[in-house]
């Protein structure tokens, strides 16, 4: 009796591991092997669910993230509409208990309209996959970028103030101009990118004002969290992109799993531990659609840009050693943001910490010739009394990017107010200092205290 009752209490043994069948149901033959794990159809779709859960939940409690609503960037890609599906189905998932609260107060769907760029885009495609999924649906335009704000009516025309192509004469320039009248946004967002000499500058400039957007997006609908659609292998790419521009202080908030950079909204990367070929097979067992999403490298060759040489150097890599990817988004995990990362002023372009000394730094690493390091005379242009010097409020990356731009192009609206916000907490640390000088004869030394007790 004793030994039936104690056989009655155990739980249920493990079924063993059936060679040539699934890991999961052990009944059926696998259909894809991942990391020498085989899974079929239906086991592989359920375990991308739990992993999709997992990893939301976790980055929910790293951040300690309340109840808020939740806003998904849709960009049509694989990711993003797979991304989409999850978020759906988190949803909708039955809770245990009656009481249990729903993990988000509310969830919608972003999308930025790239129509005016790139013609061909699949923006009808994109607006059907978002309707599938039942959630709101809110898309602005790429153009809006320019649209004036609650005060805002000028713009930022970057100047030159030194015309020597040799780094330690860039001085980065800036005044404030009235937009004409029969400029429209999509004019003006055109100038823009044919003031970018390269690729990759205009690669680089594309995904700020799409980030700037999605988060101005996201503050006028009261979210307090973005969820972006970065697999695993985008992750591995963006790195070694990042790494190549110099923005390695900002590269845990730029690529990091969660990041609580931009203020007030929280953004989490939930995608982060599939690789694409994962999210290749989930699409199609799944039966969701994705878009075809154009860049400036479409077609191109592999020395296009950064970017697309990143891309093709990961991908190639992955293709002869698989752990590729899993060990740069380890490495990845174990970045921290810097105390001064933390600490330093948005850069007015891209938003991302600027380095106070970023341009000493970079003429230190430049090589030029002598001959362009000569002191050349100042153009009147820039001279002039509403000549702005933006050179200390530029991150690194950024003054490489504007140091090929030519001169007259308009940068973006968000700048000024960014620009504003520099010069703000300026004079608010000015004022600080002067007070302290002020003060000063007045202060007790916490060292004089220590030399007296011994």
């Amino acid at each position: 009796m004793c030994d039936a009752s104690i056989n009655d209490a155990l739980p249920p043994p493990r079924r063993k591991l059936v060679p040539g069948m699934c890991i999961k149901c052990k009944v059926t033959k696998p259909s894809i092997s991942i990391r020498r794990t085989l899974y079929c159809k239906d086991c592989f779709v359920k375990a991308s669910i739990v992993k999709f859960r997992a990893a939301l939940t976790k980055s929910r409690k790293r951040v300690e993230l309340p109840q808020t609503k939740l806003l998904v960037a849709l960009s049509g890609g694989a990711a993003s509409s797979a991304m989409l599906k999850l978020t759906a189905d988190f949803m909708n998932m039955e809770r245990k208990g009656t009481d249990a609260e729903p993990p988000f107060t509310g969830v919608v769907v972003g999308h930025v309209d790239e129509s005016c760029l790139f013609p061909g885009s699949q923006e009808d495609e994109i607006c059907a996959i978002a309707a599938e999924s039942g959630l709101p649906y809110f898309k602005v335009a790429l153009e809006d970028v320019f649209a004036p704000g609650e005060g805002q009516l000028a713009l930022l025309e970057l100047v030159k103030a030194s015309i020597a192509p040799g780094a330690a004469l860039d001085q980065f320039c800036a005044r404030l101009v009235e937009p004409a009248q029969t400029d429209s946004h999509a004019d003006q967002l055109k100038a823009l990118f044919a003031g970018l000499t390269s690729a990759t500058d205009k690669e680089d400039m594309l995904e700020i004002v799409k980030t700037a957007l999605i988060m101005r997006l996201a503050r006028n609908l009261e979210c307090g969290a973005v969820l972006l659609g970065d697999s695993a292998t985008r992750t591995a790419v963006k790195v070694m992109a990042l790494t190549g521009h110099g923005r390695g202080l900002s590269l845990p908030l730029e690529a990091g799993t969660e990041s609580q950079w931009f203020h007030g909204v929280v953004v989490v990367r939930p995608m982060r531990d599939f690789v694409v070929k994962e999210i290749a097979f989930f699409n199609r067992w799944t039966r969701q659609r994705a878009a075809f999403v154009p860049t400036f490298t479409t077609g191109g060759p592999r020395r296009a840009s950064i970017g697309r040489l990143a891309e093709a150097f990961i991908v190639e890599l992955d293709r002869d050693f698989p752990s590729t990817v899993p060990t740069v988004c380890r490495t990845l995990q174990k970045l921290e943001p810097r105390a001064e990362a933390l600490a330093a002023r948005p850069c007015v372009v891209c938003g991302m910490p600027a380095e106070p000394d970023a341009h000493a730094w970079r003429s230190r690493l430049t090589i030029s010739n002598a001959q362009d390091t000569e002191q050349l005379p100042v153009p009147v242009e820039a001279s002039a009394a509403d000549s702005l010097d933006i050179t200390s409020c530029l991150c690194y990356s950024c003054q490489n990017m504007l140091h090929h731009t030519t001169p007259g192009t308009v940068l973006p609206r968000f700048c000024t107010t960014q620009l504003q916000n520099a010069e703000d907490s300026t004079a608010s640390a000015n004022n600080h200092n002067d007070l302290r000088a002020k003060i000063e004869e007045f202060l007790i030394d916490d060292s004089d205290g220590s030399d007296n007790e011994h």
